[in-house]
């Protein structure tokens, strides 16, 4: 048995310093891990164009749903038990539970493999429309195994506070998703998109079983009833997760289905980009508030003073971190476009410009949506799931409908509109929790530069587009950086690491 891990994270108290610094350790990894992504897509959509993207979602999205439905939310239940575990310190009980958890996964593995190979005659037909595709949802059944496998490692590896070890695994899972895709990709254009997505899934389960059988050797006993009882606890505990992973990747898997239906796989391809782009990269700013907040809101909720203090302090620096961010990424968007696929997924540019504002919404929401799970209670967080993903199920269809792929983007932002309504009011309404009013300004004003930047973005006029939208950005990120230095001096704590680094290359 290995010796205990040292703690990596305490449980401070919610700090722009501490709240920042986590921000950054995991941002920065995310952002090296999504540089890799980049170049990936790069390659895919030069490779494959719209129509090859396309069908790599639809994959995508199907193994995540059936990945979420067999599970049994061990990736997320286990986290807390481990974390409990490792503060009481004995290591015995921990490796007696990190068992548990693999057996338990290792189980999930087998089941989730076996649904998807039993009713891959059914996905292809509610997917496609015909049973054509039912030999491929066959064929890549072991990667929702493999899911399930990877989801206990990482709740063992985020339960024990090693958490530069999840970053690092992180990197190296993009990296080697890039290294085996590209020559596949080469080779057998889209006939190679099912064994790529097989080897790249092969060498990310790899990676994690490397770096956490590092810290307790695997030794799941799947055949030991007592190991199977005592992760009962687990099932029980992640069932309000698994409904709502449900309900998430069925959401996104209908609208994929209504776009294909509607407008073909193209334009599936050309949602999924912009979709890529003005929400799954914006996310690197969210990327440390289940690894390192959602543990500080746990403790803290029980407090009401402390958990008003813990949510709203974490909503701010979320609004600093993510508006210039959004208002750069408005402006530079036929850039990014360039940058991240190719000049075949320019029509991607309207929907993503017009998402932007779903992200603003989310920094407001987020940090507030977590309280339920913090506090356990499992059909609030599923009742406001489900009326998120019944709403973003339908608007985005309707958008399509109603204005093509900008009416999707739309759509996006008013579904996070709503979502934000919804949680802010029923989190008061249960758990006491007031939205604090005293950064209205700055939410305001940065709301304010992020629409006229999506505006003057679809100005034909380059005078009004390349004034007006330069200085909303400066403002944008001059309102961001006054706040920050305020709060915790962050310029003089960035030209000090830089004279350090520059210090450190003369010598």
């Amino acid at each position: 048995m290995s010796e205990l891990p040292t703690k990596e994270v305490g449980q401070e108290d919610a700090t722009y310093e501490h709240i920042i610094k986590y921000t950054g350790l995991f941002g920065g990894v995310q952002g090296v891990t999504m540089l890799v992504g980049v170049i990936r897509n790069k390659l895919t959509a030069a490779l494959l164009g719209p129509s090859g993207l396309g069908l790599i979602n639809i994959y995508n999205n199907v193994v995540r749903l059936l990945s979420e439905a067999t599970n049994f939310g061990i990736s997320f239940s286990a986290v807390r038990n481990v974390s409990e575990l490792f503060d009481e310190g004995d290591t015995r009980k921990i490796a007696d539970f990190v068992d548990t958890v693999r057996t338990w996964s290792l189980m999930t593995a087998i089941f989730g493999m076996v649904v998807c190979c039993a009713i891959s005659p059914l996905l292809s037909l509610w997917t496609f429309k015909n049973y054509e595709y039912t030999a491929i949802f066959c064929a890549i059944s072991p990667i929702v195994a493999m899911m399930s496998i990877i989801g206990g490692e990482i709740a063992i590896l985020k339960g024990l506070r090693q958490l530069k070890r999840v970053a690092l695994i992180s990197v190296f899972g993009a990296a080697s998703t890039l290294i085996l895709s590209t020559p596949l990709y080469i080779w057998l254009g889209i006939k190679g998109i099912v064994p790529a997505l097989l080897l790249s899934n092969l060498a990310v389960t790899v990676i994690h079983l490397h770096y956490s059988t590092k810290t307790y050797p695997w030794q799941a006993t799947w055949r030991s009833m007592n190991n199977i009882k005592k992760g009962i606890p687990l099932i029980k505990l992640g069932v309000a997760f698994i409904l709502s992973g449900v309900f998430g990747q069925g959401a996104e898997l209908l609208i994929r289905i209504a776009l294909l239906d509607l407008g073909g796989l193209d334009d599936v391809g050309f949602y999924n980009s912009g979709y890529m782009m003005a929400v799954t990269y914006a996310s690197v700013i969210f990327v440390a508030l289940e690894t390192d907040y959602f543990p500080r809101l746990s403790v803290a909720c029980f407090d009401k003073k402390k958990m008003n203090v813990t949510i709203n302090r974490q909503i701010e620096a979320c609004v600093l971190l993510m508006s210039p961010f959004l208002t750069i990424f408005v402006m530079a968007m036929p850039l990014i476009v360039q940058i991240l696929f190719t000049d075949r997924f320019t029509p991607a540019i309207p929907m993503a410009t017009c998402a932007a504002l779903y992200m603003y919404f989310k920094s407001l929401t987020l940090p507030a949506a977590y309280l339920p799970l913090a506090v356990g209670d499992s059909k609030m967080f599923l009742t406001v799931e489900f009326i998120y993903d019944a709403f973003v199920a339908i608007a985005i269809p309707v958008g399509y409908k109603m204005a093509g792929l900008t009416g999707t983007g739309i759509a996006l932002s008013v579904a996070g509109f709503v979502d934000m309504l919804v949680i802010h009011l029923t989190h008061r309404w249960k758990y006491g929790f007031k939205f604090s009013f005293t950064p209205m300004p700055l939410y305001l004003a940065q709301f304010v530069l992020l629409v006229s930047c999506i505006v003057v973005s679809f100005s034909e006029n380059p005078m009004i587009k390349w004034t007006i939208g330069p200085v909303c950005v400066f403002i944008s990120v001059a309102i961001s950086l006054y706040i920050l230095n305020r709060e915790m001096n962050i310029i003089s704590k960035i030209m000090n690491k830089v004279k350090k680094g520059k210090d450190n290359a003369d010598q």
